[in-house]
């Protein structure tokens, strides 16, 4: 295995047993693609980290905990979450039953493409729309080199060029095509959604955040759960879990410091709510993670 392919493979999961364990695996020299199948047997141990290849997270159903920078995020099926080169992400995938694509493009590679666009330099959205085209070229990639022997590197490399050049389309085009504009009050939900994944340690409430897209308390409930798929403060109390385990895993916190971090004022009630969402203490977390 060549240098440039190890890097790939390195950039999709720390584990090196990762791709052969649990994913459906398909590659050529300037993309990889870790395919997960939403099987109950799978069940991916958490990590942290960063690397130069630009990275793209395709959930097929709610894939909970990403993590990017100092957000945290629940994925949405439909979008892509893009990681750009040599930025800090990590997963917390602690359940099974989670279909997901996991595609890292060659870093060189892509910031051709985004050169030849008149995007290089430009940051990325959060996340933008996985589009009919977006899936059609991944798919033909996956059954090229589902040929084997038959495969056709020439034919790889040209579908690498197409998803990467697709990806970046849909990421910074101006003006995007809609066959439906989605209703006014899910594009404030979403602005609220956003705000919510960056200030999730903040002391929020859910009249301000109601206020802030202009809706009445019960009206804005009810319309984050159509949105959103649950209740503004379940999602909340995910994202403050979900740094909660993060956190944990670094010895120099305290119990005390954790909860404050995620948006808790009292230990006490951080340690029952914790305990309620995942079956054990903080403490008892910690030294599992520690001793396992």
């Amino acid at each position: 295995m060549n240098d440039k392919l190890e890097s790939l493979f390195s950039a999709h999961h720390e584990d090196k047993n990762f791709l052969n364990n649990n994913c459906r695996h398909y590659y050529c020299d300037v993309l990889s693609i870790a395919s997960v199948s939403d099987s109950p047997e799978y069940i991916s141990h958490p990590f942290c980290h960063s690397h130069d290849a630009y990275e793209f997270l395709l959930p097929y159903g709610p894939l909970p905990l990403i993590m990017y920078e100092e957000s945290v995020y629940i994925g949405e099926t439909g979008y892509v979450y893009p990681v750009q080169s040599g930025r800090t992400h990590a997963s917390r995938f602690r359940v099974s039953n989670i279909a997901h694509d996991n595609i890292v493009i060659d870093k060189k590679f892509f910031e051709q493409i985004l050169l030849g666009r008149g995007c290089y330099g430009k940051m990325f959205d959060l996340r933008f729309e996985l589009t009919k085209e977006a899936r059609t070229y991944i798919q033909y990639f996956k059954d090229e080199f589902s040929k084997e022997k038959d495969c056709d590197a020439s034919k790889l490399l040209h579908l690498a060029a197409l998803i990467a050049s697709v990806f970046t389309e849909c990421e910074f085009q101006e003006k995007r095509d809609r066959l439906k504009a989605p209703p006014q009050y899910q594009q404030g939900i979403h602005q609220i959604v956003s705000y919510m994944n960056q200030h999730y340690a903040d002391n929020l409430q859910i009249d301000t955040l109601a206020s802030m897209c202009s809706l009445s308390r019960t009206y804005f409930i009810t319309a984050f759960r159509k949105a959103i798929g649950e209740t503004p403060y379940n999602y909340l109390l995910n994202l403050r879990m979900a740094k909660a385990r993060l956190l944990l895993e670094n010895p120099q916190y305290s119990i005390k410091e954790i909860a404050l971090l995620c948006g808790f004022q009292k230990p006490n009630t951080f340690s029952s709510l914790f305990k309620n969402y995942t079956g054990m203490t903080p403490t008892d977390y910690k030294q599992k993670l520690l001793f396992p």
